[in-house]
Order: C-alpha cells, then structure tokens, then sequence
C-alpha cells in the first residue's frame, strides 16, 4: 500500500491561501479535458485490476497509512530524524523472532453503525509489510530495532470513514513511541502504488483534488468537497465549478472543472472548501471512489436530501 496519499485538507488550504496577487486563471481547454478523462479511464483499470488480484472481496479499502505513531517524543536515546526515516525506508531488524501464527478472526467497526469479521494477520506478516512500504532507500539509516508486538485495536482511515481495525502494535528499542500497523489480512483490495508525478505519461492531471465525498440516500448523487476558490463565478475572481463521474463496475473516478470569471482583475489567494455534486449513471453500491492515481477517497453516506453545492 502507498504510505501517503497526496495533501490533506489542511495542506490544501494552506496551498489555496497561501498564494496572493494571482491573476485569474484561464477556463479548462476541450484538449485538458480529455487529458483528465483518460487519466480517470486508466485510474479505473488500474483499480479493476487490483480488484481482480483480491477476488473481488469488497467492504474494507484503508486510506492513506497503514502503521502509525504512538507518542510524540522519540526521547534521548534515539536520533528522532533517523527514526522516522527508517521507518519511512521500511529499515526494522527484530531482537527476537516474531510471533508467526495468525491469530483468530477480528472484527472491523464503523461508528456509525456497520462491522465485519475479518482475518488478522500475524506480527511476522504485519512487520514485513512495514518493510515492504518503503518511500525509498536510506543507506545511512539506522534500522529500528523491534522488541516486541501485541495484538490490539486501533483507529484507521478507510473509505466508509474512521473504522476500529485489528491492529499490532510494535515496541522499539530505546525509545517509548510504538508503531501500529492495520492487521487486516486476507483478500482485501489494496491500492496500487501511485505512479510518481515525473514518470506520468501524458503529465498528471494538475487540476482540482476530491479530498472527501458524501453519497446521497437515493445512492446516485454525489456531493465531492475539494479546496477551491472564495468566490462564485458571478464575481471578479471567482470560480464556479463542476463535476464529472467516470464509473467502472469496481470504482468511480470525479473529475472537478473549474469554470473562473474571466474579468482581468488581480485576486488575492484566500482560499475556501468548495463543493460540486455530481449524479452517477447508476447506483454507487459496493464500489469505491477513487482518485486519477487509483487511490481510495473517503465517502460518507448521508441520511439527509442532497446539500447544495
């Protein structure tokens, strides 16, 4: 699974509104459009064929990091900035073999309401994944030195929202932060690697990011939030923005356009959250959204009619 999943909602308003004094952009060429959709046609294959890998199973998609860090402070007996580097890097070695019996069946939860049974994966299977994860080589790195592992509970992103995931959380020598890796095994869909920006061909996408979703209870209309500008387009430098769905029968992609007012005015940077709706060709069901590099977005499912963009 890919460790990161692009920005954040904070990072990108910090891009939005960190900008100043910037001339309004040009409206979407019929050229960048199409560009945008054969992206999301092989986001689609992409995500099909990683389907394909697992079965098919559907239900549980982890967004974003599998393992996470417990506590803040790395303390004195360990270099913070190699620590975090070699776990970036995949670099454990173990004081002791680990346990490498699969433990019984857990369950993952949503909070508002859901669950299901799930095989959990051993520390032995869990630490290689973490090995396996790398974000690239460090040869100057220190490896972390693994103590121990214990089977608990822990929270994670997915694509229904926070879940309650069967999870084991590994000691380090010298040090009282704990890493804590998603133990959900079995065959569940796992995203493919994103394709790095500068080996794309043509060039990604550069538009607007869905960063979150919300499904409507009639299960077709979908409302996609994304950092944009303040304004309307009904206004100097503002922007009004729509939606399109490119759907397979395992995912669906939304590409959001930007429509800005083109009045030749100088605006400054103050970013707001925007949203677009958009109605799929059928109902969403099972499937999973998705960005142009094939990796799961959260969605949420609303109890209310649509809201308004």
């Amino acid at each position: 699974m890919a460790r990161f999943r692009g920005f954040g909602l904070a990072a990108v308003f910090g891009l939005v509104i960190g900008v100043s004094a910037c001339t309004t952009a040009s409206p979407l060429s019929s050229a960048q459009a199409a560009d945008a959709h054969r992206q999301a046609q092989a986001a689609l294959s992409r995500w099909d064929a990683a389907v394909a890998a697992t079965r098919g199973v559907p239900g549980f998609v982890l967004v974003g990091e599998s393992t996470a860090m417990v506590g803040d402070d790395w303390g004195p007996k360990i270099d913070g900035g190699n620590a975090k580097t070699a776990w970036y890097a995949g670099l454990f070695v173990t004081a002791s073999p680990l346990p490498a019996d699969a433990p019984p069946d857990g369950n993952v939860t949503w909070p508002e309401g859901g669950s299901m049974t799930v095989p959990v994966m051993s520390a032995q299977q869990a630490l290689a994944e973490m090995k396996a994860a790398s974000a690239g080589p460090c040869p100057d790195c220190t490896p972390l030195e693994v103590t121990g592992a214990r089977l608990k509970t822990s929270q994670f992103q997915t694509t229904r929202g926070v879940a309650t995931v069967p999870a084991w959380e590994f000691s380090l020598k010298d040090t009282d932060v704990k890493l804590v890796h998603a133990a959900v095994g079995g065959p569940f869909v796992r995203p493919p690697e994103p394709t790095p920006d500068d080996q794309a061909t043509p060039p990604l996408w550069t538009g607007l990011s869905v960063e979150a979703a919300t499904l409507a209870p009639d299960g077709v209309t979908l409302t996609v939030g994304f950092g944009g500008a303040q304004g309307h387009g009904d206004k100097a430098c503002g922007v009004d923005y729509t939606a399109e769905a490119v759907e397979s029968d395992n995912a669906v992609v939304v590409i959001v356009y930007d429509h800005p007012n083109t009045t030749p005015v100088n605006c400054a940077g103050v970013g707001a959250w925007r949203t677009a709706q958009v109605t799929l060709a059928r109902p969403f069901g099972s499937r999973t959204l998705i960005d142009l590099q094939a990796q799961p977005i959260t969605m949420s499912r609303s109890s209310g009619p649509p809201a308004g963009p």
